[in-house]
């Protein structure tokens, strides 16, 4: 899975010319954190062959932020405390006050890189980037954002999470991937859809638990098998502790 699979691609943004006071308003009204700054650039599509109209093409300056603008606002206010007469914070310009988006990805970064980079810098968006040649100058085009939200919802799609169904966890002994082969094999004779498959691993690098999602409210006849064969199965996290053995499950 790349970027582009799962991006956010409606934008809102801001140019470099706009006020504080509207982008704080645009941060109220859509209940953002942050805004990409741009310059909007209007250029022939090379694809046209006849006089059609203009492809919009959104430059990438920057990025603002909400704690941006809360610093601007409460600098401003210390200033007036004591006595300073300053520009009231409203009327500053964006580009004085945004940041470089020097963390960038592109939209065939992998998900799992893009994802490492939001933990390891601590950041919560990504502004997803294509270089190109605008009016013969090598620019930075935005074509969309990442957030950890997309992340998060990209997650719960993998795992068939708004496909109904239900969730089967098999134990991997060893990281032996055997049981989860012949429980695939098992659904397709049964005629059981498979929504998705996860095996990740944990602090050891060796998966213990494949986490299967089955398309299916009536599991009885795979779980009789599974039975047969003698392999281990529960409908929670078999490793948690706290959490009993679900009725049904057996023990290799």
């Amino acid at each position: 899975m790349i970027v582009r699979d799962i991006m956010t691609t409606k934008l809102v943004t801001v140019a470099p010319d706009d006020t504080l006071a509207h982008a704080a308003n645009l941060l109220r009204q859509h209940q953002f954190h942050h805004l990409p700054v741009t310059r909007t650039v209007y250029v022939s599509d090379p694809q046209q062959k006849t006089y059609g109209p203009r492809k919009t093409i959104l430059l990438l300056a920057g990025l603002l932020t909400a704690q941006d603008i809360d610093l601007v606002a409460a600098l401003a206010g210390q200033n007036e405390a004591g006595g300073i007469v300053s520009q009231p914070w409203q009327d500053r310009l964006v580009a004085e006050v945004m940041h470089r988006a020097l963390i960038r990805v592109t939209p065939v970064t992998s998900v799992s890189a893009a994802a490492q980079i939001l933990v390891e810098r601590n950041l919560n968006y990504l502004p997803v980037v294509e270089y190109e040649q605008v009016e013969n100058v090598h620019s930075t085009i935005l074509v969309g954002l990442i957030t950890r939200s997309d992340l998060l919802i990209a997650l719960s799609r993998a795992m068939g999470a708004f496909e109904p169904g239900m969730q089967l966890d098999l134990t991997l002994p060893l990281g032996n991937m055997s049981f989860l082969a012949r429980t695939l094999l098992l659904a397709s004779e049964l005629h059981i859809p498979i929504r998705s498959v996860m095996a990740a691993p944990l602090e050891d690098g060796v998966p213990r638990v494949a986490t299967l999602r089955l398309g299916t409210i009536n599991p009885a006849p795979l779980l009789i098998r599974l039975q047969e064969e003698g392999i281990s199965y529960s409908f929670g996290n078999p490793f948690a502790d706290s959490n009993p053995l679900t009725e049904g499950e057996t023990h290799a």
